[in-house]
C-alpha cells in the first residue's frame, strides 16, 4: 500500500516537471503573418512571437514560409514592415536608428509605439516611446511633457478632440484611445 502511494506521488511529481518545462521551451510561437520587403514585394507565412519578451519583436522579424522550412531573420533595414498575429511592426528611422516600432493606430494620424532597452540601476529595463505620424508626413516623438500641445496641433482640425483634450478626458496614459478617436472620426 505505502508502494503504491509512493509510487502515484512520484508519477504526479513527474507529470507536473514535464508540463513545466515544456511551458518553458514553448515561449516562443510562430503564428500567421507577413513581410513587405524593401522591394514591395510580400511574404505569406509565420512569424515567431515571444509573448514573455514583446522587446523581440522590436529587434527582429524571425520568418518562414510554413512549419519545418527554413527561417529567415529580418532586422529592421532589410523590410519595410511586418505583421504577426494582426499587430504591425513598421521600420522607421529613430535618431539615425533603423528600428521596429509597433503601430498602435492606424489612420490620418498613425500612432506608434518604439521600445528601447534603458539600462537603470544596475538592471537592463524596457522603456515605450510614443511618436505619431500624419500621411506621408513627418515622424515625430510625442514627449510626455508636451503631450497637449502636439496632439492639439496635429488634430485641431477635430473640435470635439480639443475639447476633450481641453477637459482631460485624453491624457498620455489613455494615448491609444485618443487617436483611435480622433482616425474614427476623421475616416467618418
Amino acid at each position: 500500500m505505502k508502494i503504491n502511494k509512493i509510487f502515484s506521488i512520484s508519477i504526479v511529481v513527474v507529470a507536473i516537471v514535464i508540463a513545466f518545462n515544456k511551458n518553458t521551451f514553448a515561449q516562443a510561437k510562430y503564428f500567421p503573418g507577413y513581410v513587405i520587403m524593401l522591394t514591395g514585394d510580400t511574404l505569406k507565412g509565420e512569424i515567431k512571437k515571444n509573448p514573455k519578451r514583446d522587446f523581440d519583436n522590436f529587434a527582429k522579424a524571425a520568418f518562414r514560409k510554413k512549419e519545418g522550412s527554413e527561417i529567415k531573420t529580418f532586422n529592421p533595414t532589410k523590410i519595410k514592415e511586418y505583421c504577426v498575429d494582426g499587430i504591425t511592426f513598421v521600420s522607421r528611422n529613430i535618431e539615425g536608428e533603423q528600428v521596429f516600432v509597433k503601430r498602435l493606430s492606424k489612420g490620418s494620424v498613425n500612432l506608434y509605439e518604439a521600445q528601447i532597452e534603458v539600462y537603470q540601476m544596475n538592471d537592463i529595463k524596457v522603456k515605450s516611446d510614443y511618436y505619431m505620424e500624419k500621411q506621408a508626413g513627418e515622424f515625430v516623438k510625442i514627449k510626455s511633457g508636451k503631450f497637449k500641445k502636439q496632439v492639439e496641433e496635429v488634430m485641431s482640425d477635430n473640435v470635439e478632440i480639443v475639447k476633450a483634450l481641453a477637459d482631460k478626458k485624453y491624457e498620455y496614459d489613455n494615448i491609444v484611445e485618443l487617436f483611435n478617436a480622433y482616425n474614427k472620426s476623421a475616416s467618418n
